[in-house]
């Protein structure tokens, strides 16, 4: 059995959960999100398009795993959870396994909280759910284990400052190959091979490489189109260790940049690090992202802004990396030692033909804040 933390590290983190729900008045917690069982018991599989569920009841006993037989060997030999219980998708309803597990332990009349907005309740096993369950009452738990995450114990924030030197060392190395004639799908090729070679685990969201118009499209994954002199070209990547992330983000210029380029690479490098300095101990969530505005109001960007300016992370899986604490205005957080996060104020100025990214992993420590990728935070290197 391989885990990332002593046993008794989970079983500390289900103690900690059993507070909260005590506290919220939930008697028993269905955790059906990848990154939440992997959280709580290791559970590390790519298996969840089939529903599954860890069960944590307010007692004493250990939770109960359940998932298809396929993720039987996975189980085993990645969680320390002995209380396994696998359905098999030609013969039986998930949703239905899921409530006998929940009746088993007692709790088919209790208030149950499970997280409302997770991508792995489906609507129709939501629906079944509720059916096999209609003496119980479901509570939105979402930020219940969000919550408790969002402060990372010293370890944690290790395997992440591992990922970084993963991040920079995959991303010095796309700067290195850039050439005219090589294509999008070429350079993310080229940044997911460092990666691997520098260790990182395959990440929640692959390595995304725009060029030339296409830097204004934030989100757009690498395509077929050829990278000329002159060029723009956005780099976005994670390096992954034991599933915690951390994210670097990077423009390139193919030959000198222009002098509007130039005007704006400047003014955003000074914006992301207002911002990064303001993330300190007892700031409000929202404050970085003021900062970061006040810099870049003197050319009129904030208009250009697309993106919050930062967001909670650490272990994530397919289809993203987002943890629920977002950097801005309407997030009561507080930042706090232990706390992991991005700081990204890109830009689209698709009107001008280009966008600018930077961003990357940041830890707010006793302190103030400490970045943790040793690459320059110029936006635009040539």
């Amino acid at each position: 059995m391989y885990l990332p933390f002593p046993i008794e590290t989970y079983r500390q983190r289900i103690a900690r959960l059993r507070v909260l729900m005590d506290d919220a008045g939930i008697e028993g917690l269905v955790v059906t999100q990848p990154d939440a069982i992997f959280w709580l018991c290791g559970f590390d599989t790519i298996g969840y398009l089939w529903p599954q569920a860890l069960i944590i009841d307010i007692g004493e006993s250990d939770p109960r795993l359940v998932t298809r037989t396929t993720e039987g060997p996975s189980a085993h030999a990645s969680s320390w959870i002995s209380d396994l219980h696998l359905y098999d998708i030609a013969k039986e309803t998930p949703a239905e396994r899921i409530a006998a597990g929940v009746a088993d332990r007692g709790l088919s009349r209790a208030v149950l909280g499970i997280d409302m907005g997770a991508f792995t309740l489906v609507p129709s096993v939501w629906t079944a759910l509720r059916e096999a369950l209609p003496e119980a009452t479901f509570v939105d738990a979402g930020l219940l284990i969000a919550d408790a995450r969002l402060t990372k114990e010293p370890a944690e924030l290790a395997y992440q400052r591992q990922a970084a030197a993963i991040a920079d060392y995959a991303m010095a190395t796309v700067q290195d190959a850039i050439e005219p004639g090589m294509s999008e799908g070429e350079l993310a090729g080229v940044a997911s091979l460092a990666l691997g070679e520098a260790g990182s685990e395959y990440a929640a969201i692959p390595p995304m490489v725009v060029s030339g118009e296409r830097t204004a499209l934030v989100h757009a994954l690498a395509g077929h189109r050829s990278v000329a002199r002159g060029d723009l070209v956005c780099v976005e990547l994670a390096g992954v260790v034991a599933r915690y992330h951390a994210v670097v983000m990077r423009t390139f210029s193919v030959g000198p940049m222009s002098p509007r380029v130039a005007e704006v690479s400047d003014c955003l490098s000074e914006a992301m690090l207002a911002a990064i300095e303001s993330a300190v101990p007892g700031t409000r969530a929202p404050v970085p992202d003021a900062r970061c505005n006040a810099v870049l109001e003197r050319l009129d960007l904030v208009r250009r802004r697309c993106h919050r300016i930062g967001y909670s992370l650490g272990i994530a899986y397919p289809p993203g990396w987002l943890e629920p604490m977002t950097l801005v205005e309407g997030d009561d957080h507080v930042l706090a030692p232990g706390m992991s996060f991005t700081i990204e104020p890109n830009l689209s100025l698709a009107d001008e033909g280009f966008g600018l990214k930077l961003g990357e992993t940041v830890a707010c420590v006793e302190s103030g804040s400490e970045r943790w990728s040793k690459l320059e935070p110029r936006t635009v290197e040539v």
